[in-house]
């Protein structure tokens, strides 16, 4: 089962967590994306503008950190954490 998890900070205190999870059988980039849009649609706010630098976080530390600036509309929290918890590849 792929898993993220979400978490809005501000002022470096936790102000909403969300926690979403695929089970679909389809691409990991596929999932990836239809969690993001659920944890985007869940904080009703629009989804952040997407930079290489994102991409290289997600695949060296399985983290996302989106910042206030990465959105084009105003957001009520300092920042956004997503990890990954499950990828849904077991582990023997």
């Amino acid at each position: 089962m792929y898993r993220l998890w979400a978490k809005a900070i501000k002022n470096n205190k936790i102000i909403n967590t969300i926690d979403v999870k695929n089970g679909e059988n389809i691409t990991q980039e596929q999932k990836l994306k239809k969690c993001l849009s659920e944890i985007f649609y869940k904080l009703d706010v629009s989804a952040p503008v997407w930079l290489p630098k994102h991409n290289k976080e997600f695949m060296e530390f399985k983290k996302i950190i989106f910042y206030k600036d990465d959105f084009i509309d105003d957001v009520v929290f300092d920042k956004l954490e997503i990890d990954l918890i499950d990828d849904g590849n077991k582990i023997n």
